[in-house]
């Protein structure tokens, strides 16, 4: 009897064991989806919490110390969520001179301190036009990562009902789990793997393998698991063989090319 169930969870296996696979990657892309969704909601409303508190410090001339400690404290984190959207490339009014990528939420926020404190103490500080200009430069940075943040969330939206989408973001994810598993134990930099995940070629590669999934499903319900094999068997022979003909006619012509040219000139 247990030779039976062992020889029909095999047979099962055996028959929608490609199934199963293709199920559970288009679960990883669903959850891959509604993660990025769910993650781009939750760092807009703390980017406006943010926009908000700054918007009270700045209004308040420097005096509301509750809002620059919780900007001061929540600065480096927002930094690394905005990457490249708190970048600038500026001459900005408290240095004099030019200078690129300058990380608007971190270097900026504690000159327009300063500059308030200098006022309040009899001073000039950056002037109302350095103050004005420190204020419009974080105030953009963080309007264009909202409106980044906004976009993510909506293309995230119009995946979750797109079942090509499911499975190209589950075949990325699945190709690049190496990357993830060396990136957990520190044996490559943290964040590699979703770098790759952004590069044309990974992600041409994953939906390649992706449309190579959905093919073999369909064909071993269509014609069976034997027929199925006996057909890529077939391909990859030939492709074989292809390659194999090509390097053999590179080879030859490369060389006669060497022969022609080390072969002595004819009288």
């Amino acid at each position: 009897m247990l030779a039976n169930a062992t020889a029909q969870i095999s047979a099962l296996l055996q028959s929608y064991g490609a199934l199963a696979i293709l199920i559970a990657i288009l679960a990883i892309g669903i959850w891959r989806i509604v993660a990025r969704l769910i993650g781009a909601r939750q760092q807009a409303r703390l980017t406006r919490d943010f926009r908000a508190r700054f918007h009270a410090f700045a209004n308040s001339s420097g005096e509301d110390t509750q809002a620059y400690e919780r900007l001061a404290f929540l600065a480096e984190r927002m930094a690394n969520a905005m990457g490249s959207h708190a970048l600038v490339d500026a001459t900005p009014p408290f240095t004099g001179r030019s200078a690129k990528k300058y990380v608007t939420v971190l270097q900026f926020i504690p000159e327009l301190r300063m500059h308030f404190a200098d006022e309040r103490g009899g001073g000039f500080g950056v002037g109302n036009d350095g103050a004005s200009w420190i204020y419009h430069t974080i105030d953009d940075a963080l309007i264009r990562f909202l409106g980044a943040l906004d976009a993510t969330a909506k293309s995230s939206a119009k995946k979750l009902i797109n079942p090509v989408a499911w499975l190209s973001e589950g075949m990325e994810r699945l190709i690049a789990l190496p990357v993830y598993l060396f990136g957990a134990f520190g044996l490559v930099e943290a964040g590699r793997a979703a770098e790759i995940e952004q590069r044309t070629a990974f992600r041409a590669i994953a939906g390649l393998a992706a449309l190579i999934l959905v093919v073999t499903v369909a064909s071993i319900f269509l014609v069976g698991e034997q027929q199925t094999a006996d057909a890529y068997r077939t391909i990859a022979t030939t492709v074989a063989r292809a390659i194999d003909g090509f390097v053999t006619a590179l080879i030859s012509a490369v060389t006669d090319i060497a022969r022609a040219i080390t072969a002595p000139p004819q009288q």
